[in-house]
């Protein structure tokens, strides 16, 4: 977190997200048969694909070092741009919410807990954050 701004604590909740992201992303790469049969939904997907999954994993471990790099440097744009995939991520997931029926179950539970809330909470979290916004002449 960039010293001396005052806002340390304003990134905290990003920067614990980024380092989460890193920390999965990780693991999924390295333990793609275990995401694939222990993550709630995601063998509703197919059948199990290493090369698929191990692609996730490292968007999500890439995330977490650009977010953490943007949190370290207090680069509003670096650490918004790297919550991108994940926002995106999840809107895809909300869609695959609704094309199943809206059901309250535990995929639904898992996917607002992990995948939908944290990429949007971040964002505006970091909105938030008073003082000069990045700009380029």
């Amino acid at each position: 977190m960039k010293a001396g701004t005052g806002q340390t604590s304003a990134w905290a909740l990003p920067g614990m997200v980024y380092a989460l992201w890193l920390l999965a992303g990780t693991a999924i790469f390295l333990a793609p048969e275990q995401f694939y049969t222990r993550i709630p939904g995601v063998a509703l997907f197919g059948p199990f694909n290493a090369h698929f999954i191990r692609d996730v994993g490292l968007v999500y471990g890439a995330s977490g070092l650009v977010g953490l790099y943007g949190v370290r440097s207090g680069s509003l744009s670096t650490s918004i741009g790297a919550a991108l995939w994940s926002c995106l991520h999840a809107m895809f997931h909300l869609h695959v919410w609704v094309e199943r029926g809206l059901p309250l179950d535990g995929i639904f539970l898992f996917d607002l807990s992990f995948v939908i809330t944290p990429p949007f909470l971040v964002v505006l979290l970091l909105l938030r954050i008073p003082g000069q916004r990045e700009m380029r002449p």
